[in-house]
């Protein structure tokens, strides 16, 4: 009976310890997730603005949801949407009033996401903008981000403006995230994790309004050949006019000319 006691008892024991290394084992593999989910910075801008919202509510920090993008995520404005004026300052704290008239592309950008990193990095060198704009990079204003840690960052070139406002006005849902504006209007905005992506989701957006332009006015452009004051002008340097007898052929034979009745 002591001997069948014994057995029981390292059983049980041989039991408790595997489903220890097992519990282990998910419980790393778990972190291991949460650790690849905070380096691409997942949820850090949804934690932040839940924490601030909770906070004025009086309440207590909680689970936040986190949602995964694909690489690139669609515009959800469209070409008629009026792009909200940036008030900020810049860098070295003077105030600033931003000039949208211009083809721009609007970079908000973070210090704390680790996406962002690799943006700050591409722009310490000049990028080509699709449609010849210019990069403006926004961000959150000194309630949200550090001077300093912008001066660290950004290059000597960039071009940066400081607003937290402007974050609200154009709904930014969090970082990083892109914005093409063109003549005072948001024509492409969304997502990616490399420049490449977001140059050729730009890109698409600024072709797509150029034929949405095109359309709208009912003429697509296909060349000189279709431009009508190309074609009259290159019949009047020919000597060919409104009135050219080449403009009016006679008819054919057999056929009366109008005007012209039988007697």
């Amino acid at each position: 009976m002591t001997a069948l006691l014994t057995t029981l008892v390292v059983a049980e024991l041989v039991v408790l310890v595997l489903l220890s290394f097992l519990v282990l084992g998910l419980l790393r593999s778990h972190a291991l997730i949460l650790k690849s989910l905070h380096d691409l910075g997942a949820g850090l801008e949804l934690d932040r603005q839940v924490e601030q919202e909770r906070a004025r509510e009086g309440g207590s920090p909680g689970p936040v949801p986190v949602e995964l993008e694909r690489g690139v995520v669609t515009p959800g404005r469209t070409g008629d949407a009026t792009a909200p004026q940036i008030i900020g300052a810049d860098l070295g704290g003077a105030e600033r009033s931003v000039d949208l008239g211009r083809r721009t592309l609007l970079a908000f950008l973070t210090t704390g996401c680790s996406v962002c990193a690799g943006f700050w990095s591409e722009f310490r060198s000049a990028v080509d903008v699709p449609g010849g704009g210019r990069l403006l990079v926004v961000t959150k204003g000194d309630d949200e981000e550090s001077p300093s840690a912008l001066a660290k960052v950004a290059g000597p070139g960039l071009d940066v403006v400081r607003s937290g406002p402007a974050w609200g006005d154009y709904d930014i849902p969090g970082s990083p995230y892109f914005v093409y504006v063109d003549a005072g209007r948001v024509i492409g905005e969304g997502s990616a994790t490399t420049w490449a992506q977001v140059s050729d989701l730009m890109a698409q957006a600024l072709g797509d309004d150029e034929h949405r332009v095109a359309v709208a006015d009912g003429y697509v452009d296909r060349g000189d050949r279709d431009d009508p004051t190309s074609v009259d002008a290159e019949l009047l340097a020919a000597g060919i006019g409104p009135d050219h007898p080449s403009l009016r052929p006679p008819p054919p034979p057999g056929v009366d000319a109008p005007g012209h009745e039988h007697g």
